[in-house]
């Protein structure tokens, strides 16, 4: 994408601001990227938990909900204590996008309610289908870490496959709950469709 130059600047200021751009764009999607290193490295540096909950640090910059207002993040897990525990120290002091994240933990039977991302965790399949299906039409990204989560209508699925964490995108379930993903995270992501 060529940007036309704005006579009104200096050359030096255009060329600094996108080269900004540039870097904040490299960078998100880095840290995006960064998630899919091998297990040995992970062992070394960072738990699959942690790499987790960095993935969905990031993930929530990609991603816009329909009414964008001044209140909080919050996120709720489901079965994922040690992800949630994660994000929990990793947001601390950190707003996104000028919100504070909030980390709650539930359970399958919990009141879903005015939460902007529900994750499901791995040893919650079995309850996922009833809970996307009480989230349905919900502004809420909801993001699991089974197979098949993006098929039944989760949004994100995080997937370890060969010793890294891919991610799958459900682009269909997105618009179901007016969420709006950056095409920069779609190019990253496997495209899953709903299972008929």
């Amino acid at each position: 994408m060529v940007i036309p130059l704005n006579p009104n600047r200096g050359w030096r200021q255009q060329l600094r601001a996108r080269v900004r751009q540039f870097l904040v764009v490299v960078g998100a999607l880095a840290l995006i990227s960064a998630v899919g290193i091998s297990n040995a490295a992970q062992a070394q540096t960072v738990e699959e938990h942690d790499a987790k909950a960095i993935f969905l640090f990031k993930l929530v910059n990609f991603v816009q909900w329909p009414s964008e207002g001044s209140g909080d993040l919050v996120v709720g897990f489901i079965g994922a204590d040690s992800t949630a525990d994660s994000l929990q120290r990793l947001a601390y002091g950190k707003p996104v996008n000028g919100k504070k994240i909030v980390v709650r933990h539930l359970n399958h039977d919990s009141d879903l309610k005015g939460y902007n991302v529900i994750f499901l965790g791995s040893l919650e399949r079995k309850n996922a289908p009833s809970v996307l299906e009480r989230l349905r039409g919900a502004s809420v990204l909801t993001v699991g870490e089974s197979d098949g989560f993006g098929q039944h209508g989760g949004v994100v699925n995080l997937l370890l496959n060969e010793g890294r964490i891919r991610f799958e995108v459900n682009p269909h379930a997105a618009e179901r709950a007016h969420l709006l993903i950056s095409s920069k995270l779609l190019a990253l992501a496997t495209v899953v469709a709903d299972a008929n």
